[in-house]
């Protein structure tokens, strides 16, 4: 019988939160913060999908370099590596080691998605696009000996028809979370950001179908899992996502997403969600100034929302559902009193948490593009710097360590023994409500037969 083909699939390190020393003592120090930075560490998706689109022939190997060590003397055949910006000259490191065994190196994901010809230059081929339109085509060619350099997709992926990924191959002990993913895209196209302008120029779903039996598969694998769904914009088609609360309330999980606010206007969306198990929604607020959120894009539609931003913050968390608001720092607009505004939103609406970044200039970005033309971009800042954390630019109305400086001021004004105390006494009297008006609902029902609307 012929040996197996040995395949690795690297998840290169990076660092998390920013280099800045004041950042890492920061993320040290605070026991809240470490509870929502824990959370939401997950596994490269991207990589346990390619294990799933891998046949039962290879002996497959996922390695989180942020847990374990590459073993760059292992036997392998074939090394996939995966990363976003920040991790892309660790994976050039990576690449260099295998390649000089002899090793052939494939490279994909966003860095690779947004930089291609840089990327070649370092791995034997590089996948620009979605993984199910193009591994089994780099596999067939790596078995005959002749990869190609580059692989570009040729129309969208049919997610209807994605294998469900390979969960076991994640080192599932040391993950508190677990990715699963509904849909793939965003209706938005922010100016900065770099997560969907590369791999589809419009949203694709997985059947709902799909996706409850790839929860029901977590479940059975993993002990008492917290779901992520990882989609860029969980609400979008509202139908759909009523028929999968629905389906997802008798599993009885409980999970977290992201979404831009809109959903807050539906309150159907809003029970649901409570009721099959949503404890958390990361909201893309980016930004409380009319300035700043004027032309970040392309419709506008981001501004347009502004003034709905405190109603619908109110409106998610009153059903119980914390809203973790994700905010931009550091756009043209923005001075040194934009830290002090964006943390009087936070604190005034008692947001469930938070995440301040940097805005980035990543390659390929209309940002970017502006930034190069502009001179501004920092050369001596390598893409490890790219965390969201890090100034990688100069900004126009303050210097890049007033930015740095500027969000960890704002992380210290939130997650703070004072602020937790009142945010605690907030929720509680959430909660009670909540209960309050179960216990008036099943009274009804009990009492009318009818529930209360």
């Amino acid at each position: 019988m012929p040996r197996s083909k040995k395949l690795l699939l690297i998840s290169p390190r990076a660092t998390f939160f920013g280099r800045n020393p004041k950042h890492q003592q920061f993320k040290r120090e605070s026991r809240e913060f470490q509870f929502f930075d824990y959370t939401w560490t997950g596994f490269a998706t991207g990589l346990i999908i390619v294990g799933s689109l891998t046949p039962p022939q290879y002996d497959v190997r996922y390695i989180d370099e942020n847990i374990e060590p590459v073993d760059f003397d292992a036997e392998a055949d074939l090394v996939a590596v995966t990363g976003m910006t920040a991790q892309a000259d660790r994976m050039y490191e990576i690449a260099a080691a295998f390649r000089a065994r002899g090793v052939p190196v494939v490279a994909g994901g966003l860095h690779a998605n947004l930089i291609p010809k840089e990327v070649a230059r370092h791995v034997d081929a590089v996948c620009v696009g979605e993984a199910e339109a193009l591994w089994p085509q780099v596999l067939h060619d790596f078995e005959q000996g002749e990869l190609k350099p580059m692989y570009r997709q040729r129309g969208r992926a049919d997610l209807t028809q994605a294998p469900r990924p390979r969960w076991e191959l994640a080192q599932q002990r040391y993950y508190p979370s677990v990715w699963v993913e509904t849909s793939r895209g965003c209706p938005h196209t922010c100016r900065f950001c770099a997560a969907t302008i590369r791999y589809r120029d419009k949203l694709g779903y997985k059947t709902v179908d799909q996706v409850v039996a790839e929860v029901e598969l977590v479940r059975e694998r993993f002990d008492n899992p917290y779901v992520l769904f990882s989609d860029d914009n969980f609400v979008v088609d509202r139908g759909r996502t009523r028929e999968l609360l629905k389906r997802l309330i008798p599993l009885g999980i409980k999970w977290s997403g992201q979404s831009d606010v809109s959903f807050y206007k539906d309150p159907e969306i809003l029970e649901l969600m409570h009721d099959s198990g949503c404890m958390m929604m990361l909201i893309g607020f980016e930004s409380v100034s009319t300035e700043t959120l004027t032309g970040i894009d392309e419709r506008n539609w981001k501004l347009r929302a502004l003034g709905t931003y405190v109603e619908a913050t109110k409106a998610i968390q009153d059903h119980g559902i914390g809203v973790y608001g994700a905010f931009t720092l550091g756009l043209d607009t923005d001075t040194k009193d934009s830290f002090e505004e964006t943390a009087a939103f936070m604190k005034d609406n008692y947001l469930a948490g938070i995440q301040a970044s940097c805005v980035t200039p990543f390659p390929g970005t209309p940002l970017r593009g502006d930034m190069e033309r502009e001179g501004r971009i920092l050369t001596d800042r390598p893409w490890s710097h790219y965390t969201v954390f890090d100034a990688v630019y100069q900004p126009r109305h303050m210097t890049p360590e007033e930015l740095e400086e500027g969000t960890i001021g704002i992380y210290r004004s939130f997650y703070n023994r004072e602020f937790s105390l009142r945010k605690t006494r907030h929720f509680k009297s959430i909660y009670r409500n909540l209960v309050r008006k179960k216990a008036e609902r099943d009274e009804a029902l009990a009492t009318t037969g009818r529930s209360m609307v």
